[in-house]
């Protein structure tokens, strides 16, 4: 199977063969999952996004890279965001999103992961400092694009879903388990956890490190 099969939209279902209120119940019970799959599928988009704002301090207390290094791996996501964001609107709109959304999402884990995998090399001396810059960077820039493909399936969903009356209300119950983790994210990156490793620098290496994997 190549990849524009995979991601090619599905063929249409088969007519409905069931009576009015048949036909209403399934496609409530439709409906409804595929609001849930969005919204927690979404929430993990920001898990995966937010996850370097947790390590922060303890990166810059290990030594590993500094703080313009780290500026520029951040921006790296963001521009790579950016520019995904218009490119993966326009193709989740020939896409099949639901495996369009879910690729994404196994990307951004894995850049995630791989992030952890180099820190331990790092650690290890087998990475100096350059090469995990670089490689973080680019680690981070691939994880930007495929968190640009979470918003436009789950968006796309949402409008073949629910009514103009209604398809603001459920974004809001959409939106907000994500803002939750972002929240969640951006608060713990200066709580108690990373505030008991300052001072020591290898618990703050293993902490980070670990973070990811």
């Amino acid at each position: 199977m190549s990849i524009l099969s995979f991601f090619r939209k599905s063929a249409p279902s088969a007519p409905f063969a069931g009576d009015d209120a048949a036909r209403m119940k399934l496609y409530r019970k439709l409906r409804f999952q595929s609001f849930i799959a969005g919204t927690v599928g979404y929430s993990l988009y920001y898990v995966c996004r937010t996850s370097l704002n947790v390590v922060k301090k303890p990166i810059l207390e290990s030594g590993a890279l500094d703080a313009t290094q780290l500026g520029i791996i951040g921006s790296a996501l963001l521009f790579a965001y950016a520019i995904g964001k218009f490119v993966n609107g326009f193709l989740s709109d020939h896409s099949n999103i639901k495996r369009f959304m879910a690729a994404g999402l196994c990307v951004s884990a894995v850049a995630n992961l791989l992030v952890g995998v180099l820190g331990f090399a790092g650690g290890a001396g087998l990475a100096g400092n350059m090469t995990l810059f670089v490689a973080f960077a680019v680690m981070w820039g691939v994880n930007g694009w495929a968190q640009s493909m979470g918003a436009p399936p789950a968006i796309i969903a949402l409008s073949r879903w629910y009514p103009l009356s209604k398809r603001g209300t459920y974004y809001g119950f959409f939106s907000a388990p994500a803002t939750t983790s972002a929240n969640s994210c951006r608060s713990s990156s200066s709580g108690p956890s990373s505030a008991s490793s300052a001072g020591n620098g290898a618990s703050s290496a293993r902490r980070w490190r670990a973070c990811w994997a």
